[in-house]
């Protein structure tokens, strides 16, 4: 029914350990400020769903991607809330990838995928995924453009947080990285084209470092929320694997083929 993965400091493990602490993060988020019972479902939840991918679960992969979206739908019909409906649709992009992406990545047979096929599917699903951090579920674009965004915690509470001069600066170059990374990643795996010496992880590797400064940013902005450092520490380390490892597992053939050539 389950599979204990091996866990080493190998490029699989620890993407399999990145997809873990995503849900880590998110289930010690959600328990924060929970009063009843029903307040601990999502986490549960989350808890439930990382565990089960964690040890490749028969179909775990396929009920994170719709389980996930179509519970929070339920409950927001339930409770008359209309906005968890609108979160139920970027939980769907977000934890879809993240279910799939390192079984797309390592090749899993379960997949029943030729090596064509997965690596085109991992491209498109790597690229959705890193689009979303990068310019919907970050506060990248808002830094480097602005240098001062809003951000509303778990309890709703809204902080105005900003950045100096200094450090807008080093936004705008993280963004700019963010973009080149992408288009490198888009040309060389998706379009199979040549860009000089670039390598689809090359591009995982600069959207992943923009993400890694943006998240650093996110943390030393001034007036932001107060934070766990620990909890923060986990997802920054998860979203970095999550976005630099799978190119670097699933292209690991052609940066071989290239350096013999």
């Amino acid at each position: 029914m389950f599979k204990m993965p091996t866990i080493d400091l190998s490029a699989k493990s620890l993407l399999t350990l990145s997809q873990l602490g995503f849900f880590v993060c998110f289930t010690y988020w959600f328990s924060q400020g929970a009063e009843s019972n029903s307040d601990y479902l999502f986490p549960a939840l989350f808890a439930i769903s990382g565990l089960a991918l964690f040890l490749s679960v028969p179909n775990a992969r396929m009920g994170v991607t719709l389980g996930v979206p179509a519970f929070m739908v339920v409950m927001g019909l339930a409770s008359g809330e209309n906005d968890m409906i609108f979160w139920a649709i970027f939980m769907l992009i977000m934890f879809g990838p993240i279910a799939y992406m390192p079984a797309l990545a390592s090749g899993d047979s379960t997949l029943g995928l030729e090596d064509g096929d997965r690596t085109m599917r991992l491209g498109i699903v790597w690229l959705a995924f890193t689009l979303l951090m990068v310019f919907m579920m970050s506060s990248l674009v808002q830094a480097a453009m602005d240098g001062e965004w809003t951000e509303e915690d778990f309890d709703e509470s809204e902080y105005t947080m900003s950045l100096d001069s200094t450090e807008q600066t080093i936004a705008q170059v993280a963004l700019g990285l963010a973009v080149i990374g992408v288009l490198v990643f888009l040309l060389t795996a998706v379009m199979g084209r040549e860009v000089g010496p670039m390598l689809p992880w090359h591009g995982g590797a600069m959207a992943a470092g923009a993400l890694l400064i943006g998240q650093y940013l996110w943390l030393v902005a001034d007036g932001g929320p107060d934070y766990n450092l620990a909890s923060e520490v986990i997802f920054i380390l998860s979203l970095v694997g999550l976005v630099a490892l799978p190119p670097c597992i699933a292209y690991r053939d052609t940066s071989d083929s290239s350096e013999a050539e």
